[in-house]
């Protein structure tokens, strides 16, 4: 691999986090590796902004001064960032490429762009037995400070695996062999009725909170199936049917 290679491998595992509150926390946690410290300079040192550089030069955290446009295309969000962003490398991110050999089952998510979802699914995955959630990084809501908050923190501990676009990260599963599961409401066979395989690797797939999965990645799907639903429900929240799904397996060994 060559040195460009390797630096831009490097870049693709990191996340971007921005807000003042939220960058505190990520400097005061040592079990995060931070990278780099981005400060507007029209920033006060007082304040919040002062503990946030004194904790990055206790870490020895390399800070970047920027004009106030320069950050704001640096976080993506000019309108939130309180000009403040850092970059972090989270143990647990990684590019689909290195998912383990061993069977694995994941959770996929397809199109879903409400903060809070992903928070709470990244949350849920983390806490169950599943070995990973794909969050494609287009497609899909960006991991900010909104997902941070409804993580919980597990946004930096949990296991997830990035590819460029979920349908790219969906063909590489299929060549590892994985069996690719839609959740769907129109699906004959129940959520209930899948066992859990004894040597195959599998990726449930969740889709975007109004449409569902898209066309492309149904097509992916080798079966669908459902959550069943009683008392005339027609559908749960996604991050509940997420939270179902991780902890399916629980109950199916």
């Amino acid at each position: 691999m060559s040195s460009y290679e390797k630096k831009k491998a490097r870049f693709d595992n990191m996340m971007t986090l921005y807000g003042r509150k939220p960058v505190l926390e990520v400097l005061a946690d040592d079990r995060i590796d931070v990278y780099r410290l981005h400060l507007a300079n029209s920033n006060n040192d007082d304040g919040i902004i002062g503990d946030i550089g004194r904790l990055a030069s206790q870490r020895g955290v390399e800070i970047v001064s920027h004009t106030r446009e320069s950050l704001s295309r640096i976080s993506k969000n000019r309108r939130q960032d309180q000009g403040v962003a850092v970059d972090i490398q989270p143990s647990g991110y990684a590019a689909l490429a290195h998912l383990p050999a061993a069977p694995q089952t994941l959770l996929g998510l397809d199109g879903i762009t409400n903060p809070q979802n992903l928070g709470m699914i990244i949350r849920s995955v983390a806490a169950s037995p599943l070995d990973g959630l794909l969050l494609p990084k287009k497609g899909a809501a960006r991991i900010d400070a909104l997902v941070h908050k409804a993580s919980a923190g597990t946004v930096f501990h949990a296991k997830i695996y990035h590819a460029q676009t979920l349908v790219k990260g969906l063909k590489q599963l299929k060549q590892a062999q994985f069996e690719i599961i839609g959740l769907s409401g129109n699906a004959g066979v129940d959520l209930t009725e899948v066992e859990a395989p004894a040597d195959r690797s599998r990726i449930f797939l969740l889709g975007n909170e109004t449409e569902g999965l898209s066309r492309e990645a149904a097509d992916l799907c080798d079966r669908l199936v459902s959550i069943p639903m009683a008392n005339a429900v027609e559908s749960i929240n996604v991050a509940a049917a997420a939270t179902l799904v991780a902890f399916h397996s629980l109950f199916r060994r």
